[in-house]
C-alpha cells in the first residue's frame, strides 16, 4: 500500500495488485473510504498511428464523482505499462470545500506518480 497525506489527518491510499502484465488498483481515503467508481483502461496503438493510446470503460455509482480519479489512475498505468489496468476508487470527506478538493486532486497526482514509480512505469 502506498499512502499520501491529504490534510487534517486524512489520507488517500493505493493498493496495487499485479495480475500478470496487468494491474488492479484500489484508491481510497478520507473519512469514509468506499467504492464509488470503477474504470478499466486497456492500452492500444494510438489512433494517430504514433505511440500508445487507451480505451476506457467507466462505472460510476449514483451521486459519486470518484470516476475522475479512477480514470486518471487506470489510464496512466495502462498507457505507461502498455497493459490493462482496473482502478476502483472511493474518496469521501464530509463537507469538503473547493480548497480541500484541490488538495485531494494534488495529493492524488502525487500518489499516482509514486504508484507509477513503484510498478516501474514512472518518469
Amino acid at each position: 500500500m502506498i499512502t499520501e497525506e491529504l490534510y487534517g489527518g486524512y489520507t488517500v491510499s493505493c493498493n496495487i495488485i499485479p495480475m500478470g502484465k496487468d494491474y488492479t488498483l484500489a484508491v481510497y481515503g478520507g473519512d469514509t473510504p468506499h467504492v464509488g467508481s470503477v474504470v478499466m483502461s486497456s492500452a492500444r496503438p494510438s489512433l494517430t498511428g504514433e505511440g500508445i493510446g487507451v480505451t476506457s470503460s467507466v462505472l460510476t455509482g449514483l451521486g459519486h464523482k470518484d470516476d475522475v480519479v479512477a480514470k486518471l489512475f487506470a489510464e496512466a498505468v495502462a498507457k505507461s505499462g502498455n497493459c490493462t489496468a482496473v482502478c476502483a476508487c472511493g474518496i469521501h470527506i464530509d463537507d469538503m470545500d473547493s480548497a480541500q478538493l484541490e488538495t485531494v486532486k494534488q495529493s492524488c497526482e502525487k500518489l499516482l506518480q509514486r504508484v507509477l514509480e513503484t510498478i516501474g512505469c514512472g518518469s
